[in-house]
């Protein structure tokens, strides 16, 4: 089964610079692995439109890892940015976008890049993806339109899948989380009906007579 990927159109006559853009480096012990990384630059400046997916074994999905695994997109996107931007970035959430400048930038300096995140599934994995154009910091010298703005804009996320099904011991987990207090009774009740039954088969002394 094929990875959800990103798929953007490319300004025309730009060139493939995907190894001189390195990968940052992610957690091992997740599993996680980059199962895409697209660079292409400008011929004439040095703009880069960067696209990315990492997968990720999960033993299942459901919602309430949306939010934790969309930070960890960002982040992600924010340290892959950095490998062309030259310095740590910052995000600014947009209207279906991100807009992306150096960190601790005081008020009106000129963003640095434009982003778009994607979260797609597998067959066992949830797959984060982004989309950004972005230039390095010293070459950003007026807030303008890079030409690959509008590729970022535009792109999606192909070949995603369903999520993989929760299974029982996680949709019990989350269940429990949000019925705090019926999970206690039933808690409860089962400490009681496991004590009484362990009391109940529990050998008898035999007596002497």
């Amino acid at each position: 089964m094929l990875s959800p990927s990103v798929a953007a159109e490319l300004p025309p006559g730009w060139i493939e610079a995907a190894p001189e853009v390195p990968r940052p480096p992610i957690g091992t012990g997740s599993g996680s692995v980059f199962t895409q990384w697209q660079a292409w630059r400008s011929p004439r400046t040095n703009e880069t439109l960067l696209l990315g997916c990492v997968a990720t074994p999960i033993p299942g999905w459901v919602d309430d890892m949306r939010p934790s695994v969309e930070a960890r997109t960002v982040s992600i996107m924010n340290a892959s940015v950095e490998r062309v931007v030259g310095v740590p970035v910052e995000t600014r959430e947009m209207s279906g976008h991100f807009a992306l400048r150096p960190v601790g930038s005081p008020e009106g300096t000129p963003w640095v890049g434009t982003a778009r995140t994607f979260v797609g599934f597998g067959e066992h994995d949830v797959v984060t993806c982004f989309a950004a154009c972005a230039t390095p910091k010293r070459d950003n010298v007026t807030d303008v339109r890079r030409i690959c703005d509008p590729e970022v804009l535009a792109s999606r996320l192909e070949g995603s899948h369903p999520p993989p099904p929760s299974g029982l011991a996680l949709g019990s987990i989350t269940w429990a989380v949000h019925h705090p207090a019926t999970s206690a009774r039933w808690g409860a009740a089962l400490a009681f009906a496991l004590g009484v039954i362990t009391v109940a088969s529990r050998r008898k002394p035999r007596s002497r007579i």
